[in-house]
């Protein structure tokens, strides 16, 4: 057995270049973006359960206007930002690998709100801004 086929990077194939840098500290970079996260998950999940369906467009569109306010003006764009923190905040942490697919990102903003902050306080915990 090969020990490297069974240690897999955390971060998966995902790029990985060491650098030097000056700045906040990468820890609280991952606390603020963990407040982010709870706060988007919150919203995503307010979204999907407090505003009705077939709300009407606003008057600059035309009747025949494909779109629909929740799934496409509320929806979609909360859960690219979801999606795309999620991505920041594993790669902070050098945890890339636990976020294999959108379908995993979609469980995630499915989750109640305690499972979400263990999901975020295991990366935290498990994984490392110094990469070591």
């Amino acid at each position: 057995m090969n020990f490297d086929d069974v240690m897999k990077s955390t971060n998966g194939p995902a790029y990985e270049k060491e650098e030097i840098r000056n700045g906040p500290p990468l820890e609280y970079v991952g606390e603020k973006l963990k407040s982010s996260l709870e706060q988007q998950h919150e919203l995503l999940n307010n979204i999907n359960a407090c505003v009705p369906d077939g709300l009407p467009l606003p008057p600059e569109y035309s009747e025949d206007c494909p779109l629909s306010v929740k799934p496409d003006f509320l929806v979609s764009p909360a859960f690219a930002s979801f999606y795309y923190q999620i991505i920041a905040f594993a790669a902070l942490f050098n945890m890339l690998g636990s976020v294999s697919s959108s379908t995993e990102v979609q469980r995630l903003a499915e989750m109640p709100r305690s499972e979400f902050r263990k999901w975020l306080n295991i990366i935290e915990g498990e994984g490392s801004v110094s990469g070591k």
